[in-house]
């Protein structure tokens, strides 16, 4: 097996990275290089270079491999319900508050970006099969999206081994699931709630022609960009918010977008997880606007409300820091380490969470020394 040379490794990597987003660590490029032999093999070819020609000439050939290359560069792992904390921040906040503001029209469009194989938009099915009870009225889209095809097909199939649905509700399974030969296989009705697109995050256009990928009033792309270069990530997020209607949301995984510039969104802080805003006004113009979330001075004396977002009303951080619920204070911190240093809180003074984090930690600190 012929070794890569280190220029055409570094022009295998670039290219993996212009074409999906992926980012090859250090780590991953010796399993790069036998991908690289695997599909060369597969295609006779007996130099690295003409896979390479291959891959970046325009041609339908060149189309179809990357569809196999792609199988072996992605990760397939997902579950249904995965990350209990914010499927609990969509079933009791967020997709409520959607379907109170969407009442009139009916019409609700959600998006899986990087779906894999189906698990995470079919969860989001299930949800809104619980939640709205009046569904048949509705315009419902649930739009799975993922560069890789053959998942895609897994998905449309709608048949999952038990590891799949590791942690689900037993109700949940016995009312959504029939077991067939050691496998679990989803209800015809939730199926059919959810679409499929092939789609590439980083280089399909905004607005690809036939695509359902627009006016999303969520998106969900957790545990995706932790494979993607930063500036992949940048263009994905500018892409997503061009996507998303006013005041739609994201959702991304636990600390995914550190250090990306986020001025566009507004972040929403949760016990459970953090989510961004798409402002129903101009950028400039929404810092301040009123939110829907309840400031910490107005609730109630519990340290910790089950439903409760962690906030501070405008420009009265001192209060709110010396207040007497560590608790609160404790768990605002948690959540405020979780968010990209540099992301600043429209509703507490454009403050950067790196600012509100010393804020806080010498808060408490103070708060220890003075404890009897």
């Amino acid at each position: 097996m012929e070794e890569l040379s280190t220029w055409l490794r570094q022009a295998f990597i670039q290219l993996i990275a212009d074409q999906t987003g992926l980012e090859i660590k250090e780590h991953d490029q010796a399993a790069l290089g036998e991908k690289i032999h695997q599909r060369m093999k597969a295609l006779e070819l007996n130099r690295p270079e003409y896979y390479y020609q291959l891959l970046v000439s325009h041609t339908v050939e060149s189309e179809q491999e990357w569809q196999a290359f792609i199988v072996l560069l992605t990760n397939l792992e997902s579950f249904f319900f995965r990350d209990q904390g914010q499927f609990s921040l969509l079933r009791k906040q967020i997709l409520p508050q959607l379907i109170q503001r969407k009442q009139s029209q009916k019409i609700l469009r959600l998006c899986s970006a990087g779906c894999s194989t189906g698990e995470e938009p079919y969860s989001l099915a299930i949800l809104l099969k619980e939640l709205i009870p009046d569904l048949e009225q509705w315009n419902l889209l649930i739009l799975g999206v993922d560069i890789n095809a053959v998942a895609l097909e897994k998905a449309r199939e709608g048949i999952y081994r038990s590891w799949s649905l590791r942690g689900v509700d037993q109700v949940i399974l016995q009312k959504y699931f029939q077991l067939e030969d050691n496998q679990y296989r989803l209800n015809h009705e939730i199926k059919q709630m959810v679409s499929f697109e092939t789609a590439s995050l980083v280089k399909d256009p905004v607005f690809k022609p036939n695509s359902k990928l627009r006016e999303m009033d969520l998106i969900i792309c957790r545990n995706v960009f932790i494979y993607f270069e930063t500036s992949a990530i940048a263009k994905v997020l500018e892409k997503f918010y061009k996507l998303l209607q006013p005041s739609g949301y994201l959702l991304t995984g636990h600390s995914e977008l550190h250090e990306q510039n986020l001025d566009q969104f507004e972040t929403k802080v949760f016990p459970e997880s953090v989510i961004y805003q798409r402002s129903a006004k101009p950028p400039i113009e929404s810092y301040g606007t009123e939110s829907y979330r309840t400031p910490l001075s107005s609730q109630s004396t519990h340290p910790y409300p089950e439903d409760a977002p962690v906030e501070s009303p405008d420009l009265k951080l001192e209060t709110s820091f010396k207040s007497k619920h560590l608790k609160m204070q404790q768990a605002a911190l948690a959540l405020l380490k979780q968010l990209p240093a540099n992301t600043k809180i429209a509703r507490l003074n454009n403050l950067t969470a790196a600012e509100l984090i010393t804020h806080l930690e010498l808060e408490l600190n103070s708060a220890d020394l003075h404890t009897p």
